[in-house]
């Protein structure tokens, strides 16, 4: 039996810091969590490493069998900030209680109720449509000019979420792009910045995106409520049809916060995916030969791919999960200490922020041969690595992974076929590209990059 008494134990390896701030400065800079500072404090300090950032207490968790404990085994001992905290802080802020935030209690009704709905057999016809809004995407393209492809496939990846999920105009998805682009930047500041919500009017500016988000999401409900939900696949639909074993549904409240939810998560992540992979696409000439090798094969005569051709095309899904270890798209994931406990051997006091970042984990030496190495190899499900679940996460692990990754990744792996075989991508000369690792990471001031037909 695992331990959960008041501990006894000494506390773990800490990272010195200042004064008050502790470690604040360099955890968190420029908006953006510091995957390096993360990464030095697991080499220097070990698997599980405590620091300060201002009055908080942090520890980061790097090993596989201890992440298990956390996410899986005792899940409900650890759990997300949002469950613990009156004030309404971070992703909490702007999703509710819905399922990504919810807590344990109120999360296993709605897993329960939307998970059937995210399954493999339920997503596949969504695949004509993602195709489409790619095919109309590069349609917009002028051979020889240079684009911002983050901007691109954020639009793209919108244009889904926006059609295929939620049943909303095309052109209205925009609205929401500078309103997720602001929501991240309070999310990260709630975490560890060292200047009060008071100062930097957070609270304000929240209060301001959420009513921006409520007055768009009654809009939409309103709409399907006049016009009917019989006979319609989107997700909009279907969440407010939807009712569990007692004919409970969602109530306007929990609708608002999942059909949030699924906006933010179901196109920021795969957006963010696509662009890093177009990226280290660029700069390993080898692995962009291999991939057009293997879709000039299957998508003869330019035609688009279908969801039928995906078991044909696995190094594209190779590309997809190396993209996913290098540069994951959500480099950290937060649980919080319900009580005085042990982990690994250590005391943890209540209250403290266990991290856990992906970023590190697929880093790591001991367990990934030459991490900093682009080898979509590694994923070749004949001679590749054998993955951990608890040390490969780019969904996270445990009751709590993402409930869309099917969704994610047959859209990464559809869109990244239409475009790759008709299209070359060059990084644009001059070009510096720096990640932001907010809730997302996605490059700081986009990526430029010059697009060429093939054919």
């Amino acid at each position: 039996m695992i331990a959960t008494t008041k501990p006894t134990a000494s506390l773990p390896p800490t990272v010195p810091g200042m004064p008050i701030v502790g470690s604040a400065f360099q955890f968190v800079s420029h908006n953006s969590v510091s995957v390096d500072f993360l990464q030095q404090a697991q080499r220097e300090y070990g698997d599980l490493v405590q620091f300060k950032a201002m009055k908080r207490s942090f520890c980061l968790v790097s090993d596989p069998e201890l992440i298990r404990e956390v996410l899986l085994e005792r899940a409900q001992e650890f759990v997300k900030p949002e469950a613990v905290f009156q004030d309404t802080r971070g992703l909490a802020r702007f999703l509710g209680h819905g399922i990504l935030t919810a807590g344990y209690d109120e999360w296993r009704p709605q897993r329960k109720l939307i998970q059937p709905l995210m399954q493999h057999g339920q997503i596949a016809h969504y695949a004509e449509t993602m195709t489409a809004m790619g095919d109309k995407l590069v349609a917009g393209w002028q051979p020889g000019e240079q684009r911002n492809i983050h901007a691109d496939m954020t639009q793209v990846t919108m244009w889904i979420i926006a059609e295929a999920i939620f049943g909303i105009a095309v052109e209205r998805s925009a609205q929401f792009e500078q309103i997720v682009n602001d929501a991240q930047k309070i999310i990260v500041d709630d975490l560890a910045s060292p200047a009060p919500a008071w100062l930097t009017k957070r609270d304000q500016k929240a209060a301001q995106i959420n009513a921006q988000l409520t007055d768009l999401v009654n809009q939409f409900v309103a709409e399907r409520r006049t016009t009917g939900t019989a006979g319609r696949s989107d997700l909009l639909s279907v969440l407010m049809e939807a009712r569990d074993a007692d004919g409970v549904g969602l109530s306007d409240e929990l609708l608002r916060d999942n059909i949030l939810t699924m906006f933010f998560a179901g196109h920021e992540t795969t957006a963010n995916t696509l662009t890093w992979a177009f990226y280290f696409l660029s700069q390993n000439p080898a692995v962009l030969q291999a991939l057009e090798h293997e879709l000039d094969t299957v998508l003869t005569d330019g035609r688009l791919p279908t969801v039928e051709d995906l078991p044909n095309l696995p190094y594209t899904l190779m590309v997809i999960k190396e993209t996913l270890r290098i540069q994951p798209t959500v480099a950290m994931l937060v649980r919080v200490a319900t009580q005085d406990t042990t982990l690994g051997g250590y005391a943890l006091k209540q209250g403290t922020f266990v991290l856990i970042s992906p970023y590190v984990l697929h880093h790591d030496e001991r367990r990934w041969s030459q991490p900093e190495v682009y080898d979509p190899a590694r994923f070749d499900p004949e001679t590749g690595v054998k993955l951990d679940k608890y040390g490969y996460m780019p969904f996270g692990a445990g009751p709590r992974i993402c409930i869309g990754n099917h969704f994610a990744l047959m859209e990464a792996q559809l869109l990244l076929a239409l475009i790759a075989s008709r299209y070359r991508l060059y990084l644009a000369p001059g070009a510096n590209v720096q990640p932001l690792h907010q809730v997302t990471t996605s490059p700081r001031s986009g990526l430029p990059m010059i697009v060429q037909r093939r054919d």
